[in-house]
């Protein structure tokens, strides 16, 4: 069972998805003030996309940076079909631009979570009203799984131009953060992480290997525990210093 309610059993053997057994390669990057990384896991390929930029740029907004996870699922070409977090940090304010279920959270000095992103699915009320507005229908699939016209699993995100009347829309949810001396990390990841860990169990996780640890070596550890969980998906995540 997901974090999120909905059932994660799949037959993998039966399934050109999944592979017979996952593969626990894992891309792992660090960096002064952030740490990454991606692994495949139970999927055929990895679909995730990721990039960053510190500074944004050197001349006009040289105390700025961007990080972001890019979810495809037609594919590997993100520019078709994806989901998106962002998370674009300033010197006084911290930003988040998300469409469908990746997911950001900042984390306080005590290992709380002091805000989230809210995933676009079908089980989300404001994304039913809306999507029923523009004509759309929301199915039940397979392993108790909603879906957008017995397709998508998300209600927004990049690409999807199959299902017209912006049944499934592009446009973005942002959330800003002032800055403060409490917000400590920043996480944001693909829905491998979010599907079978609660912000909090994240937030939990991370706060109790903050000191004994690098933030590489924890979003490894954090692979696992969630491969462990039982996730089926690709698994991408940064861990962010704020301060």
């Amino acid at each position: 069972m997901s974090a999120n309610g909905q059932s994660n059993e799949v037959d993998k053997s039966s399934d050109k998805l999944y592979l017979d057994k996952p593969s626990t390669e894992k891309e792992l990057f660090s960096d002064q003030s952030f740490a990454f990384g991606t692994m495949q896991g139970w999927r055929s390929s990895n679909e995730d996309f990721h990039k960053h930029k510190i500074p944004l740029d050197e001349n006009l907004a040289k105390n700025w940076a961007i990080f972001s996870i890019f979810d495809g699922h037609n594919g590997i070409d993100i520019a078709k079909n994806a989901s998106q977090i962002a998370t674009l940090i300033s010197p006084e304010k911290i930003f988040f631009i998300n469409l469908g279920d990746s997911r950001g959270i900042i984390i306080s000095n005590d290992g709380k979570v002091l805000i989230s992103t809210k995933d676009h699915k079908p089980n989300v009320q404001k994304e039913k009203e809306r999507i029923r507005r523009a004509g759309g229908r929301i199915t039940r699939v397979g392993n108790d799984i909603l879906r957008v016209e017995s397709q998508l699993a998300m209600t927004r995100a990049l690409g999807d131009y199959s299902l017209d009347k912006n049944i499934v829309t592009a446009i973005p949810e942002l959330i800003q953060y002032e800055r403060d001396s409490s917000a400590e990390y920043i996480i944001i990841a693909s829905d491998g992480i979010w599907d079978v860990m609660s912000n909090e169990q994240v937030a939990s996780f991370v706060s109790q290997r903050i000191s004994n640890t690098t933030l590489e070596n924890i979003i490894s550890q954090l692979f696992d525990q969630c491969l462990k969980q039982e996730s089926l998906d690709n698994m991408t995540a940064y861990i962010i210093k704020i301060n």
